[in-house]
């Protein structure tokens, strides 16, 4: 029970040492002021008001954001605080978004913090004779010189007037050209108004990283009322953007000197602390030593937080029997893949091979029977050509009366002779036609047989008809022999 007590005392005096150590003189005291701050979600109440603030044009407050303008011609919207800042030195921090289809938007967003509060007019939907500080980002270039979307400081003292054809380049005291519509995250502003020193930093928004801002102006010797109202403000033109304003954060600065003021701690306190906390740290010192003497079994020895040797072997061998099993998981897996692979190729292969052999079974049109017949005629033929051809030798024997008729017998067996050239070469063209209609339709034919499975129909019809007209020929031969053989005894 002791040695909880003392650790209770210990940690309260922790905490009051940091509230010392935050008294240190160069570090300035940071306050989150909520009553001119807004930030998604439940940004709004139940009746559509945001909680402190006042806004009105065309803006519109949801759950997570304010769209001050949608994307419409000639829009204005505003929202401000409804009361005062009280602190001299602030920091704020803006999240927008400007959004639009167009190449080129219109007209801008602009964050002020003036003496009264803004109403609608044509400085970006604020008076264009406004008193303080206004930060403009101004999508359109009016003064046509190329310089636009521009992040410009503008400072007024309540006398001038914004020239919108300029685009107020009498007010302004310092910028950065950069291009904020469209971007993939939020734009940020950080202002920070500290000791008459104006700071802008801005995040483009090209990452989401909270702390990617960079520097675009600093301006010293700026003075700027201690009372006043911060306003966020947008309006569009013949051109039309989305002028989304997600969070506006404010804090106070306060200079090291007030913030000992309000924690009221003097350097005496502040050592008496210290030596507080040094006591209590001897006796939880103490405490811990009668701890261990009253409980030597409850104490942990020095050498039980190293590892020894067995229990180093056996986490080695243990990680070494996770790594195995972890690569023959991996090659079971690629094995299973591999036979997958296999698979499907298979199945490829053997859907082809299918596929090749209904279509030589299509192309066999003609059967085996059909087939003999044709040969056993093409015997036949060859029989009575061969019967010609003899008789054609034993013509040589006749006497030279005959000599007439032979001459013109010879004719008619070379008119023959031509006809079946004709035809022969006719078949021959009819096959090489087919084979190279074949090859085109990519079917292939199969190994060499007995009998040939790649000849259509139309061969054998073109040589049963040769051999036919041969056959006629041959008779009519034979009659006219015969008839000349009568004449001649």
């Amino acid at each position: 029970m002791a040695s909880v007590e003392a650790l209770t005392s210990v940690g309260f005096l922790l905490f009051l040492f940091r509230l010392s150590v935050a008294s240190v003189p160069g570090e300035r005291h940071v306050k989150f002021q909520y009553k001119h701050s807004f930030k998604g979600p439940h940004l709004v109440n139940k009746d559509g008001a945001i909680p402190f603030w006042n806004h009105g044009g065309s803006a519109i407050p949801s759950d997570d954001q304010i769209r001050l303008t949608p994307s419409m011609t000639n829009k204005k919207g505003y929202a401000w605080t409804k009361s005062t800042f009280p602190h001299e030195w602030w920091e704020i921090e803006v999240a927008l978004k400007v959004t639009g289809r167009g190449r080129l938007g219109g007209d801008g967003v602009a964050i002020w913090f003036t003496e009264t509060a803004g109403i609608e007019g044509p400085a970006f939907g604020n008076t264009n004779t406004w008193k303080g500080l206004g930060v403009f980002l101004d999508s359109f270039d009016n003064d046509q010189q190329g310089n636009n979307p521009f992040i410009s400081v503008m400072l007024n003292d309540g006398n001038q007037i914004y020239d919108h054809n300029k685009d107020g380049q009498d007010l302004q005291r310092g910028g950065c050209l950069r291009d904020f519509r469209n971007r993939p995250n939020p734009v940020r502003l950080r202002i920070r108004y500290y000791e008459n020193v104006l700071t802008v930093w801005v995040h483009m928004g090209m990452t989401p990283k909270p702390e990617d801002f960079e520097l675009c102006t600093r301006l010293e010797n700026i003075s700027l009322a201690k009372n006043g109202f911060f306003g966020v403000s947008a309006a569009t033109g013949g051109l039309a953007d989305d002028h989304d304003v997600l969070s506006f954060i404010t804090h106070s600065l306060t200079p090291p000197k007030d913030t000992q003021g309000e924690t009221g701690m003097s350097e005496e306190e502040q050592k008496k602390l210290a030596e507080q906390y040094e006591e209590y740290q001897k006796k939880l010192e103490q405490q811990r030593e009668e701890y261990k003497t009253a409980h030597p079994d409850k104490v942990k020895k020095p050498e039980a937080e190293y590892e020894s040797a067995y229990e180093r072997d056996v986490r080695l061998v243990y990680e070494g029997q996770n790594a195995l099993h972890q690569m023959i998981s991996n090659l079971h897996s690629k094995v299973g893949e591999l036979t997958v692979q296999v698979n499907t190729l298979y199945t490829l292969v053997t859907t082809d091979h299918n596929q090749i052999g209904q279509v030589v079974r299509h192309d066999q049109t003609i059967n085996r029977q059909e087939v003999n017949t044709l040969i056993n005629m093409q015997q036949q033929l060859s029989s009575k050509l061969q019967e010609i051809s003899n008789l054609m030798s034993q013509g040589g024997n006749m006497e030279r009366r005959d000599v007439g008729d032979s001459a013109g017998v010879n004719s008619k067996l070379s008119d023959m002779q031509n006809a079946i050239e004709s035809l022969t070469h006719s078949v021959n063209s009819v096959a090489t036609k087919q084979q190279m209609m074949s090859g085109q339709e990519k079917k292939e034919c199969p190994p060499p047989s007995p009998m040939p499975q790649c000849i259509g129909p139309g061969y054998f019809v073109v040589l049963i008809v040769a051999q036919l007209i041969m056959l006629i020929g041959y008779i009519g031969y034979k009659n006219q022999k015969e008839a000349a053989a009568k004449k001649f005894f």
